[in-house]
């Protein structure tokens, strides 16, 4: 992990200057050249000796003495004031506080003006290039496709592997576990609150601090709601558990409208520069935070696999999930064994809401309903109560949901993947991995 974190920093290094920032002061010169003259632009730099400021250079037809104009901002990269413009100066001086008033207010506010300013330029934002190999186009839109399955999968797997956790320890669907996973999306963004008004802990400390507000969110909300509600009900009857969870859900749905507000959040992009994996007809471009979302989900999940299977941890949750009595006389409290199960699937769960708010920008307090139905659908694919099997269905679902919508139309996207699995449970009842009895089956055997 700590390897994925050092290469994230060193891809945020290659560039000197703030990707936002660059687009902005791009888009300020052409505001302020001269009147109808289209902007050339010759190179975007960091100004020597100011801190976070930028500078354009740049020419117009019929001038051929060199441009530029000066931006300087309110703060760099992961500080508040990334984005505010507070000094222009240009070839004909600085702008007045007037000046740059109206500039504010007529333009850089104005929905779409900055990248619609850029489209009129020569200027094309600063890229990582990882290779330079060539691929035929349908290859390369392919590769595109599947990093924009791996992305989808970070979010659906960690949550459909939650639901696995506690399926598999206790026999009971928890349907809240998607409003823990949006808990956990808004304490990344709490924690990307911190890290903006500490600007001296630098990326790799910022990006564990996201992570670990989080995580440490959802865990203690999941442990209170598991006091209250899971334990005590865990050896009721199904409909019970599920109808309680269910009413837990719209709960801490209602207490994140109350306490944040009804408005969707967005989040400023975090790590925001291409990466170009591949060049030819139809290149391959993730971020950085893609990027890194993808890499820290190809270490997690393996290694939480791993640790349920080898760990002595491991090794009492199969056994509480095998015979609760038998493990009790042999030392084991299942109680404890359910708490900490909770704790770990609401971290998961929390993975799934970071990953929902970093990568695709924006999250809001009603969420938690849909992405929690599509992970436990995962969750069932993969076979209930099956870890590895809940990791597949959360690759599954993302695959199809992202080749349909890349080779077909998107907007029959849900009906078709939907069609698409009633037709993998016809055929397996128990899902990809699912052993032992179906889960209806499971139901009619065990007493309610």
């Amino acid at each position: 992990m700590a390897l994925l974190f050092c290469a994230a920093a060193l891809l945020a290094a290659c560039s000197s200057v703030d990707r936002q920032q660059a687009r902005i002061c791009v888009a300020v010169a052409t505001a302020v050249a001269p009147a109808g003259q289209p902007v050339s632009i010759q190179a975007v730099i960091p100004l020597e000796g100011v801190s976070h400021a930028v500078r354009v250079n740049y020419t117009v037809p019929n001038m051929h003495l060199p441009l530029y104009v000066d931006c300087a901002f309110a703060g760099g990269t992961l500080e508040m004031g990334r984005r505010d413009v507070i000094g222009v100066r240009g070839y004909d001086g600085a702008l007045t506080e007037l000046q740059l008033l109206t500039l504010h207010r007529w333009f850089l506010s104005q929905d779409g003006a900055v990248s619609r300013a850029i489209a009129e330029t020569n200027w094309q934002a600063p890229g990582l290039q990882v290779s330079s190999i060539a691929l035929p186009k349908s290859v390369g839109f392919a590769l595109q496709q599947v990093t924009n399955i791996l992305n989808l999968a970070a979010l659906y797997s960690p949550l459909a592997l939650a639901f696995a956790l506690v399926y598999g320890l206790i026999r009971r669907i928890h349907m809240a576990f998607g409003q823990i996973a949006v808990i956990g999306g808004y304490g990344a963004i709490i924690g990307i609150v911190t890290v903006v008004s500490m600007p001296s802990l630098g990326l790799v400390s910022s990006v564990l601090v996201i992570l670990v507000m989080a995580g440490a969110l959802a865990a203690l909300w999941s442990w209170l709601v598991g006091r209250a509600v899971i334990l005590p009900l865990a050896d009721s009857p199904d409909r019970a558990f599920i109808i309680a969870t269910i009413g837990l859900g719209i709960a801490l749905s209602e207490m994140l409208r109350l306490t944040q507000g009804a408005r969707e959040i967005w989040v400023q992009p975090l790590l925001d520069t291409p990466v170009i994996l591949t060049q030819g007809a139809f290149p391959v471009v993730v971020t950085e935070m893609r990027l890194l979302i993808i890499g820290l989900a190809l270490v997690i999940l393996p290694a939480v696999l791993l640790f349920m299977r080898y760990s002595a941890f491991g090794r009492a949750w199969r056994a509480v999930a095998d015979d609760r009595v038998m493990a009790r006389l042999n030392g084991i409290d299942p109680a404890q064994v359910t708490g900490t199960t909770l704790v770990l699937a609401s971290t998961l769960a929390a993975g799934g809401g970071t990953v929902l708010a970093l990568s695709y920008g924006s999250i809001t307090y009603s969420m938690g309903l849909i992405i929690g139905l599509k992970a436990l659908l995962a969750s069932l694919v993969g076979g209930a109560g099956s870890l590895l099997g809940a990791v597949l269905g959360g690759l599954l679902i993302a695959m199809l949901e992202t080749l349909w919508s890349a080779y077909f139309d998107s907007s029959s996207r849900d009906i078709v993947v939907l069609g698409l699995l009633t037709l993998l449970f016809v055929l397996r009842p128990n899902g990809l991995l699912g052993r032992g009895a179906a889960l209806e089956e499971d139901h009619a055997v065990r007493p309610s």
